[in-house]
């Protein structure tokens, strides 16, 4: 193993970035606030009056669908009117409609109506911030320190997440969920504030012919370079299959699982904290390790994320569930760390939202129908055969990738890297 940089030197160097600071610390105020949101949103759900496991999937379902709807035109808006803009109004207005949902808690005027009509005004939003953030980093850091950079971002992001989660199962327990989603709005209009004053970044048309594009032909241009990478393909539908079993299981199973059979919100707060852990220590080694092969190393570790369902599903104290949420974190994040940076840097930066966006798309095009079906069928074959179920679809979805053998010799094509 051989590198010219420790990952101190790398931290460093990256912190001297302005433009890098401002995005890391916007990333970190926000995932304190998402960090709570989970916790906060289903027990909240769950104690309404009649919320069920069923409510619990609209709510979720319902933020899931414009999310997958308007991906695709998001990544075209991004690459075309500028990312830094997007990310940062897209922060701001979702800061609005989550303080109404706390309102609607705080004030016992909660229902599943209105908490699903506010959850798919910020699934539109969704749609829009995500690939637009996929496509920010590259237009703040060189090549070679991107992998660098979205793993310190993932440190950050993930360390705040953990902090949100632990303090989310107690402020929930303690005062209910409102005030932990009151939070959630002031910490996505902080980070709003900072990612919009990136907006110097914003790419401008180079040409009369570039800014005379229609969105269509963006979208065309888009696809042509997602759809001509087999490698991208194969694993964007594995994860089409994925997604619906890790989100159902996420939003609603292992909640309901929580509350019925474990110590409620509390318990859930310390398993996504431990799966925060994990996503740290996920992209710690991300940052100090670059093998040769990244794509092996990514669809190789997912097979793990399983663990965490079926340690659920029978009777176990509660450090297993959390040591086994700390692995699949490692897992999640040593997958998108290696993920990201390979797709920065095979994919033409000025497409790159488009790319990201179709990928965003196809591996989460199925994620609703896992939401809205997660909670009438926990409740018609019971809770732990829900969780053996996904966590046998988590296997198999995440093993295919591993099938293609563009896949398994993908070589890195960023520089100075350290490699194992």
């Amino acid at each position: 193993m051989e590198g010219s940089l420790t990952t101190r030197d790398q931290l460093k160097e990256l912190w001297r970035i302005r433009d890098f600071r401002t995005l890391l610390i916007s990333r970190i105020v926000s995932n304190i606030g998402n960090g709570m949101a989970p916790v906060a949103l289903a027990f909240g759900v769950l104690d309404l009056p009649g919320g069920n496991a069923s409510s619990l999937s609209i709510v979720t379902g319902v933020h899931m669908v414009p999310l997958v709807l308007f991906m695709i035109i998001g990544g075209a808006v991004a690459d075309r009117f500028g990312r830094a803009r997007l990310v940062g109004s897209c922060d701001l207005i979702g800061a609005v409609f989550v303080a109404i949902s706390a309102i609607e808690f705080l004030t016992g005027s909660a229902t599943v109506p209105l908490l699903a009509f506010n959850g798919f005004v910020f699934g539109v939003l969704n749609a829009i911030w995500y690939p637009a953030f996929t496509g920010l980093t590259p237009q703040i850091v060189k090549r070679e320190h991107l992998q660098s950079a979205n793993s310190i971002l993932g440190v950050g992001g993930n360390l705040a997440f953990t902090i949100g989660s632990a303090i989310a199962g107690m402020v929930v327990a303690a005062v209910g969920s409102g005030w932990a989603i009151m939070a959630d709005a002031v910490s996505f209009f902080i980070a709003g504030l900072l990612v919009f004053s990136l907006r110097h970044l914003d790419r401008v048309p180079t040409d009369t012919k570039e800014e005379n594009h229609g969105i269509l032909h963006d979208l065309r241009e888009g696809w042509t370079e997602f759809s001509s990478r087999f490698w991208i393909v194969i694993t964007v539908v594995a994860f089409a299959f994925f997604h619906p079993a890790f989100e159902g299981f996420l939003a609603v199973i292992a909640p309901v699982q929580a509350k019925e059979a474990m110590g409620g919100s509390r318990d859930m707060g310390f398993m996504l904290a431990g799966w925060g852990i994990g996503g740290i220590l996920g992209t710690l080694a991300a940052l100090r390790f670059r093998v040769h092969r990244p794509l092996l190393l990514a669809c190789g570790v997912m097979p793990l994320m399983s663990l965490w369902m079926f340690s659920l599903v029978g009777p176990s104290p509660l450090w297993v569930a959390i040591t086994a949420a700390v692995i699949a974190g490692i897992a999640l994040e040593v997958f998108y760390a290696n993920w990201l940076t390979t797709l920065q840097t095979h994919v033409p930066e000025e497409s790159m939202s488009r790319v990201g966006a179709y990928d965003a798309f196809g591996s989460l095009v199925l994620a609703p129908v896992g939401l809205f079906l997660a909670g009438p069928f926990t409740h018609a074959v019971g809770t732990r055969t829900a969780l053996i179920t996904v966590g046998v679809i988590a296997v198999v979805a995440t093993s295919v990738p591993l099938l293609s053998r563009q896949v398994r010799t993908l070589e890195r094509r960023d520089f100075n890297s350290v490699q194992v």
